[in-house]
């Protein structure tokens, strides 16, 4: 049996906290002044870090804390909806495009070469532009102008929420974490594509393949 929904203030809590997201996400080029930047020393690794933007790492992490506090706040009080569902999708986007660019343009520009600083710029491009084939795969298909919510897809976007911030902290972008970016956001398409494709009733919340079976659509023989 459904439980009952929470009325009141309560009712809006999660979408709330998906609004701070956003608006928290446009505080982000106001935390990057250089007088905030501080030596760091991680005791349990003992070594020292320089120039740590640590308000802006510390903000970041905030927001990226707040995307799991507003769907775990929407189960509990049992207050979804699709508004808070766009707020949630939209929250992320932001977060993840401003901390990517002002990543990008003042944290570890300086010690990227040029060909490597457009090349992880490209990548950042790569993952819009596979979002927009998962879109279209859904319209073309389904007539859906959303998404597919797989775990592969989430687990992409977990990524690059925790890649960010490390980058940040550390003021540079190891290579292998591009490399790996890149496989997982491919696979994901790949594997929300096929699903776009081939499922006979189309659902947005598709766990992906090998985590939940579908119906397949039947083929129009000739």
């Amino acid at each position: 049996m459904e439980g009952n929904k929470v009325t009141g203030i309560k009712n809006h809590l999660p979408n709330i906290v998906s609004c701070i997201r956003i608006f928290g996400a446009f505080t982000l080029p106001f935390l990057m002044w250089q007088s905030w930047e501080r030596e760091v020393t991680l005791p349990f690794i003992n070594r020292t870090f320089s120039n740590v933007p640590v308000v802006w790492v510390i903000v970041y992490l905030f927001l990226i804390i707040t995307d799991k506090i507003d769907g775990t706040l929407a189960r509990k009080l049992n207050v979804k909806s699709e508004l808070g569902a766009n707020l949630d999708v939209l929250g992320d986007a932001i977060v993840l495009v401003m901390g990517a660019t002002l990543c990008f343009v003042r944290f570890v520009r300086d010690n990227l070469e040029t060909w490597q600083f457009y090349l992880y710029l490209g990548v950042m491009v790569l993952a819009v532009c596979n979002r927009f084939f998962t879109f279209m795969a859904a319209k073309i298909y389904h007539g859906k102008g959303n998404m597919v919510h797989s775990y592969f897809q989430k687990f992409f976007t977990v990524c690059c929420f925790i890649a960010i911030f490390f980058w940040a902290f550390l003021r540079t972008i190891p290579e292998v974490t591009i490399y790996f970016l890149i496989s997982v956001s491919i696979y994901a398409t790949i594997d929300e594509c096929v699903y776009c494709a081939r499922c006979a009733e189309y659902n947005v919340n598709f766990k992906g393949h090998g985590f939940e079976k579908y119906k397949k659509r039947e083929r129009v023989k000739s």
